[in-house]
């Protein structure tokens, strides 16, 4: 999967093409039979057809990136960073079984690697969501024009007491200090030898921050419909909502009693651009959600133009953010 970079129209494309070749006999005749490799990959198209699922060319949605798509073919759905290692390992092995089979059954299945181990690769599994369960994550803009989930019209509130008492302390304090946790997160990790003991603590406390009551979005391909979860890493990601499937934009939700009070368009799993958040934004703010307030994190390194009140992040300007 490694060197690909396909558009949605070649990835159909691609689809089409490997599905000619899976059913046909020269394919049957070329792979070894007491393997059933034909019969696994065709199973394997089945679900890998699920990462374009909802898409369609031109509208905008972002499919799961590649280094992923193994996490939606696994029947067992382990988290596709723990299987990249594994399958780069299949890759380099001049064996002919197929790569799960592999993995779990085959000449692979006792392999344990350094980076990932074979604990941590079986023990992260992501949850995929039917169409019944993701429901519960729907929500809707009320006649109160805040946030409600659809399910039970609860107002959406993602916070911890921690993070109340902060916010209703010092809202400037508080905005301040998630700029920072989100711009030392991207910035490039210096030696640890070459920082402070202050440094280092800083970093630390950041990223304490960051993983703590992480709830996170995604929208359907046409922005209409928001899902919002609490994030559980290896459990419920991105990828969890829409079982692997395209979305319109996905990252990080903080709500306050259904307000919006923080945004940012960051996610592993699809990696959004800013255009598409500027576009979730437009969306939000059409169906009457008041952003005026709310903390809207542009992570890229590109500034741009738009009504909305976007906050670039980077260390240079922190105490612009004060």
């Amino acid at each position: 999967m490694a060197g690909f970079a396909l558009s949605k129209g070649d990835w159909h494309t691609l689809l089409q093409q490997v599905n000619i070749l899976l059913r046909s006999s020269q394919f049957e005749e070329a792979q070894p039979k007491e393997l059933s490799v034909r019969g696994k990959w065709l199973r394997c198209l089945g679900s890998a057809g699920a990462i374009g699922r909802g898409s369609a060319e031109g509208d905008g949605g972002l499919l799961l990136q590649k280094e992923h798509w193994l996490e939606v073919v696994d029947i067992k759905h382990r988290y596709g960073s723990n299987l990249t290692p594994y399958h780069e390992h299949w890759m380099q092995s001049s064996t002919a079984q197929p790569f799960f089979f592999w993995l779990d059954h085959g000449e692979g299945k006792d392999l344990d690697l350094p980076d990932v181990s074979r604990k941590e690769l079986d023990g992260q599994r992501l949850r995929y969501c039917t169409k019944q369960e993701r429901k519960q994550y729907a929500t809707e803009i009320g006649g109160d024009k805040l946030l409600h989930f659809q399910h039970n019209g609860a107002l959406v509130h993602t916070l911890n007491a921690e993070e109340q008492q902060e916010i209703d302390t010092n809202f400037g304090q508080w905005k301040h200090e998630e700029i920072k946790a989100v711009a030392l997160a991207r910035a490039p990790k210096p030696d640890k030898s070459s920082m402070s003991e202050a440094e280092v603590q800083e970093r630390k406390e950041a990223k304490k921050r960051r993983n703590a009551n992480k709830w996170i979005y995604v929208t359907s391909t046409d922005k209409k419909q928001l899902y919002i979860a609490p994030k559980v890493k290896g459990e419920f990601q991105h990828s969890s909502f829409l079982s692997g499937g395209s979305v319109g934009s996905a990252g990080a939700v903080m709500v306050n009693q259904g307000r919006i009070i923080k945004l940012a368009p960051m996610s592993g799993h699809y990696r959004p651009n800013i255009e598409q958040f500027v576009a979730l934004l437009d969306q939000l703010t059409a169906q009457g959600v008041d952003l005026t307030r709310a903390l809207l994190l542009n992570p890229f390194p590109v500034e741009v133009e738009c009504k909305h009140h976007l906050v670039q992040v980077d260390l240079e300007s922190l105490d612009d953010h004060k």
